[in-house]
């Protein structure tokens, strides 16, 4: 069987599988699974929003997340039946061993589908030294801070951007969100094995232009794609 060439390709995930999709939400002009027609009620909260850039890109993100939910179920993008549940995180409303997740930051959207186990996904957008060093106290730990602050200053605003990407990633899979201490979250040297409440985690992370991802996942690795323009790349995982 060929490898998918796309996330929309991938999504009917076999069990113990998981996808992660990573876009520019400029490519919402090109690429179809970037823009549909969300619902009324979805479509009018993200008009809400002040911000024109906050409103693109949070409606890149759920047509990419309804896409690809709607081809992984077999139903329209529209008719998926997303619901909120603790700490705001999104889910599906009917009797499913599918579990996903969305985030965007800046210019960049990514959406996670897992099946047979939970996903956390997030994507950040690159911040200065400064911020870090003022934000470092609440979310890493001691330990990781010592070693944060021992890294060359050159490389410590990358370095602080996987760390934050990773542990809300974590938080994300668990249903803490925002809610959660992420300082108690320990990320290994490159990805791998975490456990948070009695739950293995595989976690991963990625550099971006101006921008990070990361993942937290119950069970295999994730596919990862990349929007390029009206198309999608395969990244090696």
């Amino acid at each position: 069987m060929p490898e998918p060439s796309s996330p929309v390709d991938a999504a009917r995930l076999a069990p113990g599988a998981s996808l992660l999709a990573i876009a520019r939400v400029a490519d919402a002009v090109a690429n179809t699974d970037l823009a549909i027609a969300l619902p009324s009620e979805e479509a009018a909260r993200i008009a809400r929003h002040v911000k024109a850039d906050d409103r693109a890109a949070r409606t890149a993100a759920w047509s990419l997340a309804r896409t690809l939910l709607g081809a992984a179920l077999g139903l329209a993008p529209a008719a998926v039946p997303v619901v909120r549940g603790a700490n705001g995180r999104p889910g599906l409303s009917v009797a499913s061993d599918l579990d996903f997740n969305l985030t965007h930051s800046g210019s960049w959207v990514a959406v996670g589908l897992a099946r047979g186990g939970t996903i956390g996904v997030d994507v950040e957008k690159a911040r200065g030294l400064d911020l870090w060093t003022r934000l470092a106290p609440d979310f890493m730990h001691d330990d990781d801070r010592t070693r944060w602050s021992a890294l060359p200053e050159a490389d410590r605003a990358a370095a602080a951007l996987r760390q934050w990407c990773g542990k809300e990633a974590v938080l994300k899979a668990t249903g803490e969100g925002l809610a959660g201490d992420a300082r108690g979250v320990r990320l290994p040297e490159g990805g791998g094995l975490v456990v948070r409440a009695g739950r293995a985690f595989l976690t991963g992370s990625g550099a971006l232009p101006a921008a990070a991802y990361a993942f937290a996942v119950e069970v295999d690795a994730p596919m990862l794609f990349l929007s390029a323009g009206a198309g999608w790349e395969r990244l090696p995982g």
